[in-house]
């Protein structure tokens, strides 16, 4: 195959991937409720939203934002529910602290009885904040980053976690890196598991056979910021 013919055709996959996605994002959607408890600036949270977004976007999902403290719209995110809604708190380190003692801990995601659909997880946005200041890099495409893991554990089954990317275990130079360019995203096993959660939740299903989904923490171990997952009881 000639390069002209061969850079053609890679583009029209590339259209027809980008396309599919598109397709996938307009007839899946979440809600996402953020509960900001730690007072974060509202250009600096919105920068980070929009992060965020643009990834699971990639992944192929179409996402609500509601700002749920401090703002109009606290009354419908407390009036909403079901499983297509998300709630993400996030915390200062005096709330942060209470759930997780080791400061190296970035957020957790909060487990489900067996079969259910996880909604709840905490970034700890105070922390988020450190990790960017250790290199004085922006806030928001870090923020960003770590609430997005967060709605992976969510959305995927069990312990997510893999070896590069969006879940990656281990957070080193190169991860936040990534995440600073805004290319630390879903793998595409990743995104096809995302999409069939989402469209279960949508078709009015409250259960999955799936196991319940555990505490994720980011800790630094020589110069990598390290993620391990451990079990942690419900908060219900």
């Amino acid at each position: 195959m000639r390069p002209r013919q061969l850079l053609k055709t890679c583009l029209l996959f590339t259209v027809a991937w980008t396309f599919a996605y598109g397709q996938a994002a307009a007839n899946l959607e979440m809600t996402i409720h953020v509960h900001d408890y730690a007072g974060i600036d509202p250009g600096v949270l919105a920068e980070a939203e929009a992060f965020a977004a643009r990834i699971l976007h990639e992944a192929g999902l179409r996402t609500q934002w509601r700002n749920c403290r401090f703002s109009p719209a606290a009354r419908r995110c407390a009036a909403a529910g079901g499983v297509t809604h998300l709630y993400i708190r996030l915390l200062p380190e005096a709330m942060a602290g209470k759930l997780a003692a080791s400061t190296r801990m970035l957020g957790m995601s909060l487990p489900t009885s067996r079969g259910t659909f996880p909604v709840d997880a905490y970034v700890f946005a105070e922390r988020v904040g450190v990790f960017a200041e250790q290199d004085r890099d922006p806030v928001p495409p870090l923020l960003g980053a770590a609430i997005t893991h967060e709605v992976g554990h969510l959305l995927l089954a069990g312990n997510a976690h893999t070896v590069t990317g969006i879940m990656s275990a281990q957070w080193g130079p190169k991860e936040k890196k990534d995440a600073l360019m805004g290319v630390l995203t879903f793998s595409r096993r990743q995104s096809e598991q995302i999409r069939a959660d989402v469209s279960q939740r949508m078709s009015g299903s409250n259960q999955r056979a799936h196991i319940a989904n555990q505490e994720r923490r980011i800790e630094p171990n020589r110069g990598r910021w390290r993620q391990r997952a451990d079990r942690i009881p419900s908060n219900d």
